[in-house]
């Protein structure tokens, strides 16, 4: 006869809460790396750079769609939420309903349910993609970046990857950085047409995308703009 309290017996699978938010996860972690994806896919595009040419680890593209969920804020929150439920709505429905029709109503809804989310982060992506490199064709977002070659190299690219330089019109030709990778750098070449008494500064519309191979380039410079300091204190101003 054996004394002492019985140990508990171990809880089945479906009562554990991975099992019920292991899905939704997952599925939202696919769904942010799509966005990801297409979003910088739109974004270089727009360069006429193709995104596979860039050595883009996967980790990054995790990275960059929490940021940019980050920047969204209230409503980022809100959309993951409501898709969370419905998926965990829908997955329940569908194991629990033994019946014919409702079961396979419910693969229907599932099924129309991930079509939508996938068409929804397909044109936000391209939107949000397409503005963010309007913006960068707009100017002030990148900052400018100077190119110092080896000798025997040094006539075989345009100055103003160099230094900027001034055209005839008073507007400033400077390079920026789209991206780097292993072994090149992607700069964009555009005319800055300077703030006078009868226009306001404004980029031109056209612009050249120089890929520069690393192993021509003795050193890259890169300004490093003021910024202002952050306090030791916390607030909700900077949540929002």
């Amino acid at each position: 006869m054996t004394t002492g309290s019985a140990s508990p017996a171990p809880a089945s699978e479906n009562s554990q809460l991975s099992a019920h938010f292991g899905g939704p996860a997952l599925l939202f972690g696919a769904y942010l790396f799509f966005y990801s994806w297409l979003h910088l896919f739109y974004y270089f595009k727009t360069f006429g750079i193709p995104l596979v040419s860039l050595d883009i680890s996967l980790y990054f593209y995790l990275a960059f769609a929490w940021t940019v969920a980050k920047q969204f804020g209230v409503q980022a929150l809100a959309g993951l939420g409501i898709g969370a439920i419905l998926y965990v709505a829908l997955n329940g429905g569908w194991s629990c309903d033994n019946r014919h029709f409702p079961y396979f109503l419910h693969r229907a809804l599932f099924a129309i349910f991930l079509i939508i989310g996938l068409w929804c982060t397909s044109v936000v992506a391209e939107h949000y993609g397409t503005l963010q490199a309007q913006q960068v064709r707009d100017g002030g977002v990148l900052r400018p970046i100077r190119l110092h070659f080896d000798e025997k190299h040094i006539n075989d690219f345009p100055p103003e990857l160099m230094a900027a330089t001034t055209s005839k019109d008073g507007g400033v030709k400077e390079a920026v950085l789209l991206i780097e990778t292993k072994e090149i750098y992607y700069v964009l070449v555009q005319k800055v047409l300077m703030k006078t008494d009868k226009q306001e500064q404004r980029y031109d519309s056209f612009g050249t995308v120089y890929q520069v191979p690393k192993k021509q380039v003795t050193y890259a410079q890169i300004d490093v703009p003021n910024m202002s300091r952050k306090s030791d204190t916390w607030s909700l101003e900077q949540f929002k």
